[in-house]
């Protein structure tokens, strides 16, 4: 007997772990995962897939895959010192993966706090090149996330990109150096904010959410 195509009805990212409303021809479940972010939900739902499709009852399958851990570099959850919470998404690798976690950090942060990008350069193709940052630079604005930061001159554009959406209420900064990155962040972030690092295939942004998930600790 074939099993029942499985169906995503509805995805919610929450701080306590994202949330995913699955059915499989009559049965319904909420898949309620320990990690957070679309990475974290695609690596839940092919578990799922893997055991419906085995035979095994909806529930069981989601009860499974509830407790997969995070996926490091992957939106992975990071507390700060100060009381705000750093994803770490370093490990983000294509412009699909970073506009993704921007999606995911503005759910985080609706009606919450503040969220903040920190993004350094993709690694793209030369003739995508422009496209990919110019799209990134924008999403953050139509995401309305409150505070950008572009790291190196290479990742330049979507700074530029999101000065000319002209209906933002954010700000953006570009910045040389993981240095100058870290003092504004350590100067302008606090309890309850949300800090998205990602696009780091070319900028070391690792050496950032180290440095910052160690400060005053």
């Amino acid at each position: 007997m074939t099993a029942p195509a499985l169906a995503v009805d509805d995805v919610e990212h929450r701080l306590e772990g994202s949330r995913v409303w699955l059915r499989a021809g009559d049965d319904r479940v909420e898949l309620a995962l320990e990690a957070v972010g679309q990475a974290a939900v695609d690596a839940a739902l092919a578990l799922v897939l893997q055991r419906v499709d085995a035979g095994e009852p909806l529930a069981q399958a989601a009860a499974a895959a509830s407790a997969l851990p995070e996926i490091p570099g992957r939106t992975a959850r990071r507390p700060l010192a100060n009381g705000a919470v750093l994803l770490d998404d370093t490990a983000a690798a294509t412009a699909l993966d970073v506009r993704a976690s921007l999606r995911v950090l503005a759910d985080l942060t609706r009606g919450r706090g503040r969220s903040i990008a920190v993004i350094g350069e993709l690694d793209t193709t030369p003739a995508d090149w422009f496209d990919d940052h110019d799209a990134l630079g924008r999403i953050v604005v139509r995401l309305d996330v409150s505070q950008l930061i572009v790291v190196g001159q290479g990742a330049r554009h979507i700074h530029n990109a999101a000065g000319l959406e002209g209906s933002w209420d954010g700000e953006s900064i570009l910045v040389d150096s993981l240095e100058q990155a870290y003092d504004v962040l350590r100067a302008q972030v606090d309890e309850g904010d949300v800090v998205l690092v990602s696009a780091a295939s070319r900028t070391p942004l690792g050496a950032l959410v180290t440095r910052l998930v160690e400060a005053d600790r």
